[in-house]
C-alpha cells in the first residue's frame, strides 16, 4: 500500500511541476510584455486574477495546509494525508488546466534570453528555500514528505506570477549592472563609428512604418541598418548595435520608444542620433506618462537632443507637436516641417486611395513637385513616406531614386496589410490600434467599392481618456462600416455606446465573446467582394 501511494505521488509531482513550470513560463511572458516594469506586471495581474491568482485553486491550497496543519497536531496515518493530497492536487490540476484556458494567446511568444534565465533561477531558489524551511520544520519524512512536495508544487502553482515578481525585484541591482555594462559598449561603438549617421524615430504612433519606410528610402543609396521590431527601448538598441552594427554601415535607425518622461532622452544618450523624426504625439501609454505634456515633452527630447548641425523632422499637422514646437521647443538643430493639410516643408497632396495602394505629390521646400506611388494605404503611411522622403532629400537621395523606392515599399505586418482570402479581402491592421491610425483605418476601409466590415475588440493602453476614445471610434463607423463586429462585452461598451448615438442600425452590430466567435460571425456575414478591416489583437496583456 505505501509502494502504491508514493507512486501516486510521485506522478502527481510530476504533473504539478509540468503545470508550475507553463504558469512560470506565461508569468514571464507577460512580464516581458510589460519590459519587466513590476508596476505594469503588477496591474496585468491585479487585471487577471482568474489567470494569476484563481480563487478555487487558493482554496484548495488552503484545504492542503489545513489538512498538514492537522495532521500535525493530530497524528493520524500517513495515508489519510496521502489520499487528501492526492485528491486535492487532481482537483488543483483541474482547476490549472481551466484557468489557463481562460488566457488568450498572446501576440508576443516569450523570449529565452539570458536575463529569463536568470529570473527563473531566482524564483527556483526562492521556492527551493521556501519549501526546504517549511519541510524542516514541520519534520516530514516519508510519505508525509512525499506529500509535502506535492503540496509545495500546488502552492507554487498558485503564486508563480507573484513569484516570477519577487524574482524580477531580487535580481534588479544585478539586471542594472549587466545592463549598465552593455549599454557603455554600445556607447564605446557608436563612438568609435565616424562615418555612421543615427536617425532616431519616434512618436505616440507611426514609429515602426517610418522606420520601414526610412530603411527602404536610404538602402536605396546607403548601407543600412534598423532595429528590429519591438527592439525600441534601452537593451533593444543596445543588442542590436552590439550585434548587428557593422563598419560598412553609414546609416543606423533606431526606433525609439517610451514609457516615462526621460527616457527618449536615455535612449538618445546610447545611439547618439544626429537626424530624428516625430511622427505624432497622442494619449498612448497615459497610465505611465499620466498627462499628455508629459507625453509631448518626451517625445520632443529627441529633437531637443540633435546636435547644432542635426536635423529634425516633425508631422506639423499634429496639434500637439505643433504645441509644443511653437511655445516650448529649446532645440538647437534644423527643424523641418512635414504633413498633408498644413503649409509645411515637405507637403503631400492630391492623395487617390484604391485597393491597389495610393498615388500622391510631394512638395519639396525648394517648391518642386514630385508624383510617387505605393502599395501602401492610409493616410497615416502618407505621413511616414513624406517625412523619409524629407529625410532622404536632406540626406541628397536622387527623387527617381526614392520613387523606386516608394513603389516597391510593402505594408508592415499587421499595419493595413491586405490579404485575399478567397473572394473576399481582410485589411489587416491587427497591431495595437491607437486614436489617430483606428480613424484611419475606417476612412481606408470607407473608401473600398463592396460590403465593408469592421472587427475589433478597441483600444486599449489609453489611461482614463480611454472610455471616450473607444466612444469616439464607435461614432466614426457610422459612415465607412456596412457591419460591426466587437470581441468582448465589457471593454467594446463605450464602441456600442457611440454606434447608439449615431443610430446605427443595432442589427448589423454583433458582439462576440472571443476572436474564435468573431471570426465565425465575420465568415457568416461576409460575402463575395466584400473587405474586412481586423482593427486591434487585442493583446493578453491588456485583454479583459
Amino acid at each position: 500500500m505505501g509502494i502504491i501511494m508514493a507512486v501516486l505521488l510521485g506522478v502527481l509531482s510530476l504533473f504539478l511541476l509540468w503545470t508550475l513550470w507553463g504558469r512560470m513560463a506565461h508569468a514571464l511572458q507577460m512580464l516581458q510584455q510589460c519590459h519587466y516594469m513590476n508596476d505594469r506586471f503588477t496591474t496585468w495581474i491585479a487585471g487577471h486574477r482568474l489567470v494569476a491568482l484563481p480563487v478555487p485553486l487558493s482554496v484548495l491550497v488552503i484545504a492542503y495546509w489545513v489538512l498538514v496543519v492537522v495532521s500535525f497536531l493530530f497524528p493520524m496515518p500517513g495515508s489519510i494525508l496521502t489520499i487528501g493530497t492526492v485528491v486535492i492536487g487532481v482537483l488543483g490540476l483541474g482547476i490549472i488546466k481551466i484557468s489557463s484556458g481562460v488566457s488568450k494567446e498572446s501576440k508576443k511568444p516569450l523570449k529565452i534570453t539570458a536575463r529569463v534565465w536568470r529570473i527563473i533561477a531566482t524564483g527556483s531558489i526562492l521556492m527551493l528555500l521556501i519549501a526546504g524551511l517549511g519541510s524542516f520544520f514541520l519534520g516530514a519524512n516519508g510519505l508525509m514528505l512525499l506529500s509535502q512536495i506535492a503540496g509545495w508544487l500546488l502552492t507554487f502553482n498558485l503564486f508563480a506570477y507573484v513569484v516570477m515578481l519577487l524574482a524580477n525585484e531580487i535580481n534588479k541591482p544585478m539586471e542594472n549592472s549587466i545592463r549598465l555594462g552593455f549599454i557603455n559598449d554600445a556607447r564605446r561603438i557608436v563612438k568609435e563609428s565616424p562615418s555612421l549617421d543615427v536617425i532616431g524615430v519616434t512618436g505616440s504612433y507611426g514609429k515602426t512604418s517610418t522606420k520601414h519606410a526610412l530603411n527602404a528610402i536610404l538602402s536605396e543609396q546607403f548601407n543600412t541598418l534598423m532595429t528590429p521590431e519591438s527592439y525600441n527601448t534601452p537593451m533593444g538598441i543596445t543588442i542590436t548595435i552590439r550585434n548587428y552594427l557593422k563598419p560598412i554601415h553609414s546609416k543606423f535607425i533606431a526606433e525609439m520608444g517610451a514609457y516615462k518622461v526621460g527616457e527618449i532622452n536615455e535612449l538618445c544618450e546610447i545611439a547618439y542620433p544626429k537626424y530624428g523624426v516625430l511622427t505624432s504625439v497622442g494619449p498612448q501609454h497615459l497610465e505611465t506618462f499620466k498627462t499628455i505634456d508629459n507625453v509631448k515633452q518626451t517625445k520632443f527630447e529627441l529633437i531637443e537632443y540633435l546636435p547644432e548641425d542635426g536635423i529634425g523632422f516633425i508631422n506639423i499637422d499634429d496639434e500637439n507637436i505643433r504645441d509644443y514646437y511653437e511655445n516650448k521647443f529649446s532645440g538647437k538643430c534644423t527643424v523641418y516641417t512635414y504633413g498633408i493639410e498644413r503649409e509645411a516643408d515637405y507637403r503631400a497632396g492630391d492623395i487617390v486611395v484604391s485597393e491597389k495602394g495610393t498615388t500622391f505629390n510631394v512638395t519639396f521646400r525648394d517648391g518642386s513637385v514630385h508624383q510617387f506611388q505605393t502599395k501602401l494605404l492610409g493616410r497615416h503611411n502618407i505621413y511616414n513616406t513624406v517625412a523619409s522622403i524629407a529625410l532622404g532629400n536632406e540626406l541628397g537621395i536622387p527623387v527617381e531614386k526614392m520613387k523606386v523606392a516608394v513603389r516597391k515599399m510593402k505594408p508592415v505586418t499587421h499595419r493595413l496589410e491586405l490579404r485575399r482570402n478567397g473572394n473576399f479581402t481582410i485589411i489587416d491592421d491587427a497591431f495595437n490600434s491607437n486614436p489617430v491610425g483606428s480613424k484611419m483605418a475606417l476612412e481606408v476601409l470607407g473608401q473600398m467599392n463592396g460590403k465593408r466590415i469592421v472587427l475589433t475588440p478597441g483600444m486599449v493602453d489609453l489611461g482614463t481618456a480611454q472610455y471616450e476614445l473607444n466612444k469616439a471610434y464607435g461614432t466614426y463607423m457610422k459612415d465607412t462600416c456596412d457591419h460591426v463586429i466587437l470581441v468582448g462585452k465589457k471593454q467594446t461598451e463605450p464602441i456600442q455606446e457611440g454606434l447608439k448615438e449615431v443610430g446605427f442600425p443595432e442589427e448589423r452590430v454583433t458582439v462576440a465573446e472571443n476572436l474564435t466567435e468573431a471570426f465565425k460571425v465575420m465568415y457568416e456575414v461576409v460575402e463575395p467582394g466584400a473587405f474586412v478591416l481586423i482593427e486591434n489583437d487585442l493583446p493578453e496583456l491588456f485583454a479583459e
